[in-house]
């Protein structure tokens, strides 16, 4: 696809679309044309829009490539809850639910009211404080004795 007759704005806004369409490999290709711009000006390109760009390589079975990439615009900008939103996606993305939840931790700590990152946060769920908390969370107790409990919790609810 060719892209040179689209201004970075023109690009900008058909990525924008084509992530909502949830359309990857379109959107992959308009964001790393937008990026790439910016880089052959030697100019940092929106973290927002880096993380963005992630998440369509992740979507994209570039999921290694995507989280180095939003790791950095994290890096570079740490108020971003647009940022931690994507970081957190490309973890689940990693089958990575621990680090999706701490990422999202993260970034209600940088923006505790972002609606995206609350809504986020409901729908993987908080992690229970393990049984034996002197314990490592995945030592062989306290996985055996969170599973009894939580086969007890679902009976009694039932």
């Amino acid at each position: 696809m060719d892209l040179t007759g689209y201004s970075d704005e023109e690009l900008l806004e058909a990525g924008r679309e084509a992530v909502k369409r949830e359309q990857w490999p379109r959107a992959a290709a308009f964001m790393s044309a937008y990026v790439d711009r910016f880089t052959a000006r030697r100019e940092p390109a929106p973290a927002g829009t880096v993380a963005t760009y992630a998440l369509c390589l992740g979507h994209t079975h570039e999921i290694r490539r995507g989280l180095e990439l939003a790791k950095r615009a994290q890096h570079s900008e740490p108020r971003n809850p647009n940022v931690y939103w994507c970081l957190a996606q490309l973890y689940i993305l990693a089958r990575s639910r621990k680090e999706a939840i701490e990422t999202v931790e993260r970034g209600l700590r940088a923006a505790p009211d972002n609606f995206v990152l609350l809504r986020m946060r409901k729908r993987l769920g908080v992690r229970q404080a393990p049984p034996l908390p002197f314990l490592a969370r995945n030592h062989s107790l306290n996985v055996k004795l969170g599973k009894l409990m939580h086969r007890i919790k679902g009976a009694n609810a039932a």
